[in-house]
């Protein structure tokens, strides 16, 4: 998927807006190919994905909690 300015003048694709679009997402479908938003509601979108989602942490190269970790004998 893409994020791109709308190259032409178009209403934003979200229902009940009547905004012009600026911004355009590239899609691989049959019956429409780009879907535009304008700057509403794409930050409406971003703000509700946002606390859907939370980012995991990179993992590192080195494994210090399997070398720190010793047997307990019991």
């Amino acid at each position: 998927m893409k994020v791109s300015q709308c190259k032409s003048l178009t209403k934003c694709d979200f229902a009940g807006c009547s905004n012009w679009a600026k911004f355009s997402f590239a899609t691989k479908g049959f019956i429409k190919k780009d879907l535009c938003f304008c700057e509403e509601c794409l930050k409406g979108m971003y703000e509700a994905l946002a606390k859907t989602q939370t980012p995991k942490p990179i993992e590192s190269p080195y494994k210090y909690g399997k070398k720190l970790k010793k047997k307990v004998e019991g």
